[in-house]
């Protein structure tokens, strides 16, 4: 079976098995603690104002999936193995946005369009208590259970291609309402 794994930040991260990470073809985004074969950042303050920090990890992924939003706001666009990222036109076209509020759901068209017929995730924990990378981070409390319900949408979404296609997504991060999506690890 032709798998993938998507680990997030999230203190799932911590659970991802020893060696995996050299073994399997990995999605990382953000600031990513490791460095992935695919790498994803549409995160518009990332991209704007944090581009040198995570120049690293663009250069040293296979393919760097980037936000076609801010094209040519940095040299990152003008690296070789990068590719924007838009809205999609074709299996994901029902999508209210390019991004679904979460990196990881790009990720989840990324390995799709990439063949991968397993996907497992790890570190995608969805939670309102979890900081992120930043305390305030998705846009802050007053906005962050709006925005999460959006993330659900795209998450469902990329549920029901994947499932039409006959295509399996795992869920190993932390108990969430992500395991109304997606199947238990």
């Amino acid at each position: 079976m032709n798998t993938c794994f998507i680990i997030g930040n999230g203190p799932s991260f911590n659970r991802v098995p020893a060696g995996l990470l050299e073994s399997v073809p990995t999605f990382g985004m953000n600031y990513a603690g490791f460095q992935p074969i695919y790498y994803v950042c549409v995160d518009s303050d990332i991209l704007t104002n944090h581009a040198e920090e995570i120049r690293p990890l663009v250069e040293g992924a296979k393919i760097a999936f980037i936000s076609e939003l801010l094209k040519g706001i940095n040299s990152l666009y003008d690296l070789p193995n990068t590719v924007n990222v838009g809205k999609d036109q074709r299996s994901f076209k029902a999508e209210q946005y390019m991004s679904g509020f979460t990196a990881a759901y790009v990720a989840l068209k990324a390995a799709y369009y990439l063949g991968f017929q397993e996907v497992r995730l790890y570190g995608v924990d969805h939670s309102l208590d979890w900081a992120h990378y930043k305390e305030d981070y998705p846009a802050g409390a007053p906005d962050r259970a709006r925005r999460m319900a959006v993330m659900e949408t795209h998450y469902q979404l990329a549920a029901n291609v994947y499932a039409r296609a006959g295509r399996t997504i795992v869920n190993h991060s932390n108990p969430s309402r992500l395991d109304k999506i997606f199947r238990r690890a």
